[in-house]
């Protein structure tokens, strides 16, 4: 499991994500996680996908 915190081109928190992934840190990497946090803040509507390549990932404990 894994928390990715999504932060807006401000750096303003919009959401943390927590991310259960079989294989995570093998098969599944930090950038798999990022990219699938992006696509749920987008389907969350939190952002546009315009505005989803302005965001920034972290993981956090």
């Amino acid at each position: 499991m894994a928390n990715i915190e999504v932060r807006d081109a401000d750096g303003k928190v919009l959401h943390t994500y927590e991310m259960y992934a079989a294989g995570y840190g093998t098969l599944v990497t930090d950038e798999d996680l990022f990219e699938e946090a992006k696509r749920n803040v987008v389907d969350d509507g939190l952002v546009s996908k315009d505005e989803a390549d302005k965001l920034t990932f972290t993981i956090t404990d």
